[in-house]
């Protein structure tokens, strides 16, 4: 019994891969798969039937489209400037490319700046088929053969829009006249927290609790501070006493020595004598003899009219 299971498990792991591969091959629904076409920025863009390769060149803001020659290397073919940037002071204005695809033989790329945008489509030799604008930023772009549309997806701040275009007459000829948005709007913090807490129970309970945890938070720091100030003035205080008091000497015993009386009288012997300068007793005063001069006798001053008389 074991070898006969063991035979069946290898015949179905060597015959099944087989036998839906076949399946496959035979289902017309799935032999026209149609590849997936991600909506998401492409910066590179490569047929492999035409041999052509398309991609975004940033530094001179244009698209380029590379030609591979058989020998293993690529050439710069052609190129098509997206929007002029030399000598521009509105860089907010400047279409810059976003994304790039390669699409029924043509280069379609889409370019946008901050308020606007655009789609494109170019031949293979560089030149310009069909200009379409869009208000608003678009980001990506894609493109279902199957079900004939185009669709263009940009990102706001308050969500997301989708533009899808008719290419029934390929891609080349895409026309606005049936131009359908699809806008998705982003829900608010204060929706989503309405629907979470209708009642509001959970929003007041946050609330009373940052404003209380606040509150002791605010106690424990002033308390700490208070603390502290107290503590550098008691410090400051102590340092202060002991600056002012003098040390006195005292004998083992208890009583003051005669060494102590001695160095105080000293002490003050000294002070007194550096209170007054040291002056030298010198006299200034010198007599001055005077001997009589009757140029300076009194009595020929005075007039001697009234004494003839």
């Amino acid at each position: 019994m074991k070898i006969l299971s063991t035979i069946i498990i290898l015949w179905a792991l060597l015959f099944t891969p087989l036998f839906a591969q076949q399946t496959l091959e035979n289902d017309p629904a799935i032999t026209s798969y149609e590849p997936y076409d991600p909506l998401i920025p492409q910066m590179f863009a490569f047929d492999k039937k035409l041999g052509i390769f398309a991609g975004i060149n940033n530094v001179n803001n244009e698209i380029v489209i590379v030609s591979h020659k058989g020998d293993g290397q690529l050439s710069i073919s052609h190129s098509f400037l997206v929007d002029k940037v030399i000598k521009r002071h509105d860089q907010i204005f400047i279409y810059r490319p976003k994304s790039v695809a390669i699409y029924d033989g043509h280069v379609a790329f889409l370019a946008s700046h901050r308020d606007s945008c655009y789609f494109a489509v170019l031949n293979l030799d560089g030149t310009l088929v069909k200009r379409l604008a869009f208000p608003g930023y678009a980001s990506a772009f894609s493109y279902s053969p199957s079900a004939n549309e185009l669709y263009i997806s940009g990102e706001k701040a308050t969500g997301f829009d989708v533009i899808v275009l008719d290419t029934r007459n390929g891609v080349d000829k895409v026309e606005m006249r049936e131009v359908l948005t699809l806008h998705y709007q982003k829900p608010q913090l204060s929706e989503v927290i309405a629907v979470r807490d209708p009642a509001g129970v959970g929003m007041s309970s946050i609330a009373m609790s940052v404003v209380f945890l606040a509150l002791i938070l605010l106690y424990v720091i002033f308390k700490q501070i208070g603390k502290s100030l107290i503590f550098i003035q008691d410090r400051r205080s102590r340092k202060h006493s002991k600056a002012k008091s003098i040390p006195t000497a005292v004998a083992s015993s208890g009583e003051i020595s005669g060494g102590v009386y001695a160095a105080i009288g000293a002490a003050i012997y000294l002070y007194n004598k550096e209170l007054f300068d040291v002056e030298n007793a010198v006299l200034t005063i010198n007599k001055v003899s005077r001997t009589y001069s009757p140029w300076s006798s009194k009595i020929h001053g005075i007039n001697t009219y009234f004494h003839k008389r």
